[in-house]
């Protein structure tokens, strides 16, 4: 079967790589129910959960058939621009918690879910983060990495501002990367070795047995992430 993920299409130099690990990429449709420089940001646009569920933003119609075929239940939400009204399905949801500022993000209840909340301030929560795992994250969030840690996970907090986001002072790290469960890999949308957290990022991944790798000939770049299906 092959492997599908739904990206912002934008950057062929992130398709190409993602195509080489084995990945149709699905792209999203340009939205006006969110500020304009993240329209096309896939972690914005698309949460899915348990259960076979996928949440989705009321503008994204182009993705619903394929969806549908694919046997996802879907749900929409309505995003509206605005740091309170576009952050609805920005959470992580791992094997164990569900990660979220319960003020932003959508009515939990939504969900269905029995897992651990745990409740951070930072309303981009999926953009600020990378999860590798249920247990490991990577995040440019103080309050993130303290709630986490306090929670036992293995966090490592790094510093922000060094991702290109048109539009913003920077972008996010987690919109910038993406975890290929498949192939163990943390691949980065653009050079992040020039980041000066970067050495304990490599040492963060080699201990809990993960590659990384980057796309060299372009700025690390926050494209919204990848949501797989």
């Amino acid at each position: 079967m092959k492997k599908l993920c739904i990206v912002n299409s934008e950057n062929k130099a992130v398709t190409d790589v993602l195509e080489q690990y084995g990945y149709v990429c699905i792209p999203t449709q340009k939205s006006e129910c969110v500020s304009e420089p993240i329209a096309l940001h896939a972690d914005v646009l698309y949460l899915k959960a348990e259960n076979n569920k996928i949440f989705i933003s009321s503008c994204q119609n182009n993705n619903i058939s394929l969806l549908k075929q694919l046997g996802y239940n879907i749900e929409m939400i309505n995003l509206n621009p605005g740091y309170k009204t576009e952050c609805l399905l920005n959470m992580i949801i791992t094997e164990n918690n569900v990660i979220c500022n319960p003020k932003t993000c959508m009515d939990l209840s939504l969900l269905q879910s029995t897992k651990e909340i745990i409740e951070v301030k930072q309303g981009y929560t999926r953009c600020s983060t990378i999860a590798l795992n249920s247990d490991n994250f990577i995040t440019e969030d103080e309050g993130i990495y303290s709630e986490l840690s306090k929670k036992g996970k293995n966090c490592l907090l790094i510093e922000k501002g060094y991702v290109i986001l048109d539009g913003y002072d920077y972008g996010f790290i987690g919109g910038a990367s993406v975890y290929l469960k498949e192939n163990n890999t943390l691949l980065f949308s653009g050079n992040i070795s020039v980041h000066p957290d970067f050495e304990r990022i490599k040492v963060f991944c080699k201990n809990i047995n993960v590659t990384t790798a980057y796309i060299e000939n372009m700025e690390l770049t926050d494209i919204g992430g990848v949501v797989f299906i």
